[in-house]
């Protein structure tokens, strides 16, 4: 797995970041300066950085964490920390790592509103031109910018000139752009990536439809052909002049369909992550170039803060007891394994047209079950003789795949486990010829103190015999223990009548057992405040980390 650094990347503009990097399986870290951002427990690792203004400190830390996890890219999400990134990228390029920042003059340039606005009607770009509230005539009202500012802060309106000399000081006179204000338009704001060889990713045009201090809630992605030009100039100015990187661009569309660029953005805006969200991942795009995106899709995004619920234990938690099958690997993927090895097996003997009928009838039975009479099932639904199950079964059986499919949310806390010197142990079911070619196939750091195959001791779960066993080979008691599955039938229940601290269940997106929350806690209501119900394991670090 590689690893990439994502600075500043706490907050919505490091979203997007951290989101697209996920998709690409990376190892994402924030680094951030501020503890308490809202990416800290999404992130695979936070790391706490000095501010920018300690410009050395930043350095050194920087360096630090790029050397700890031998980090191959790194992604500045903020104003605040772009411009020292840039006057660092030669010398951290050096370390080997990608730093996907454009050089020192053109990020101060950027970082100007006026300048930027200059430059670009200089280039014939469609901008609002500056103007000068003491030569105004205010037939029109004024809207003033800071110069340095972003997100749509800091705004002032001039009616008059009377108000700017009553309300503006002479000493902030410079430190405003000054435009005509526009009553009636619509707001665009466009995605997209530079590479360094100066070729430009999809773009992503999307119509801010309701939005909440400069955060987009409901967004429409569309196809606007007039846009997608001044856009397409725009991006050729832009890679003309050398940037490079993430950008965000935006534009007000009046009701005469006039459209004026209002903002470039050297970064991701706060709310980017919709582009991942249409389809189009722009660090995939920096990354390993053009390899063949497709347009975004049209269609809505609507954006929601999602909660997740842990409860307080009574203890201390001092030993982690972990299912193998949808915790640790997919195992969707690893019986999808076994079955394109077992078909190779039988294409010589059957024709295409049935391997074909049975292999979609097997990957469907993959997906949705029953498992444990998935041949018998598929042979029936392609019309296949029954006769084939034993020789088939047999073949699959003996199907061994070379790699495991890990989640790699477990991937990294394990590594958090590991860190933190908590003991763990393992405990199964299923075959335990099955499960022991898996448990051999993962990497060397997955050290178990303890490994249970409830098979092998006839006594599958729920049943308490395994849990206990493991609390005793740990040498721990069970209250100081906490089962991690994904099933709350069989893990969550088993570890409660095995006395454990609490379980977590995780039901990821497509995992082979999606449980009724309600329907468990109305029959067992006595363990509700135990469980912990969740989608990824990194959620789960709150467990640990919290006011680390």
């Amino acid at each position: 797995m590689k690893n990439a650094i994502v600075v500043g990347g706490g907050g919505f503009q490091g979203l997007s970041v951290l989101r697209s990097l996920r998709a690409l399986k990376w190892c994402v870290i924030i680094a951030d300066s501020i503890p308490e951002s809202l990416n800290r427990f999404e992130a695979d690792i936070f790391h706490v950085m000095p501010e920018v203004k300690y410009a050395e400190d930043f350095r050194n830390s920087l360096i630090a964490l790029i050397n700890k996890y031998s980090v191959k890219a790194l992604f500045p999400t903020t104003m605040y920390d772009l411009p020292i990134l840039s006057r660092l990228r030669v010398e951290l390029e050096t370390l080997g790592i990608k730093v996907f920042s454009s050089k020192p003059s053109l990020v101060d340039l950027l970082s100007d509103k006026l300048q930027t606005t200059l430059a670009a009607q200089s280039a014939g770009l469609p901008i609002l031109p500056p103007e000068d509230p003491m030569q105004h005539d205010f037939s029109y009202p004024l809207l003033g910018k800071p110069i340095r500012g972003w997100g749509g802060t800091g705004l002032l309106r001039l009616a008059h000139r009377q108000q700017y000399c009553e309300n503006v000081q002479k000493e902030k006179e410079r430190e405003y752009l000054w435009q005509r204000e526009l009553s009636c338009f619509t707001e665009w704001s466009v995605d997209f990536a530079l590479g360094e060889k100066g070729d430009c990713s999809p773009v992503v045009c999307r119509r801010r439809l309701r939005t909440t201090g400069g955060f987009a809630v409901v967004s429409e992605i569309d196809n606007h052909p007039e846009l997608e030009q001044l856009v397409a100039a725009t991006a050729n100015w832009l890679i003309k002049n050398g940037w490079y990187g993430l950008f965000n661009v935006q534009f007000l569309e009046e009701l005469d369909s006039s459209i004026w660029l209002s903002d470039i953005n050297p970064r991701p805006g706060t709310s980017s992550v919709c582009a991942l969200a249409a389809g189009v991942n722009l660090v995939d795009f920096l990354l390993h170039g053009n390899r063949n995106f497709k347009p975004a899709r049209s269609g809505y995004v609507v954006r929601t803060l999602h909660e997740s619920f842990i409860p307080k234990f009574n203890q201390q938690i001092k030993g982690i007891v972990f299912d193998l099958d949808e915790i640790l690997i997919c195992q969707k993927r690893w019986m999808h394994e076994k079955l394109k090895i077992t078909l190779e097996k039988i294409k010589k003997n059957i024709d295409n047209a049935s391997v074909k009928l049975f292999q979609e009838e097997a990957l469907r039975l993959i997906d949705e079950g029953p498992w444990n009479k998935l041949i018998d099932i598929a042979l029936y639904r392609a019309g296949l003789p029954s006769n084939l199950s034993e020789i088939l079964i047999s073949m699959w059986h003996n199907a061994h795949p070379d790699n495991l499919f890990l989640h790699q949310d477990a991937e990294v806390f394990f590594q958090k486990l590991l860190d933190l010197g908590i003991p763990t142990a393992l405990i199964t079911d299923n075959p335990a010829n099955s499960q022991w070619q898996k448990i051999e196939r993962l990497p060397k750091y997955f050290k178990f103190k303890s490994i249970i195959l409830t098979e092998e001791i006839s006594s599958p779960k729920p049943a308490a015999r395994g849990f206990l066993d493991v609390a005793d080979r740990l040498s721990l008691n069970p209250d100081d223990l906490l089962m991690i599955g994904d099933s709350v039938w069989r893990d969550g229940l088993g570890a409660m009548r095995a006395g454990y601290a609490g379980a977590l269940i995780v039901q990821r997106n497509g995992s082979m057992h999606n449980s009724l929350k309600n329907l468990f806690e109305n029959e067992y209501p006595e363990y509700s405040n135990k469980i912990i119900w969740t989608d990824s394991l990194l959620k789960a670090q709150w467990i640990f980390n919290y006011a680390r």
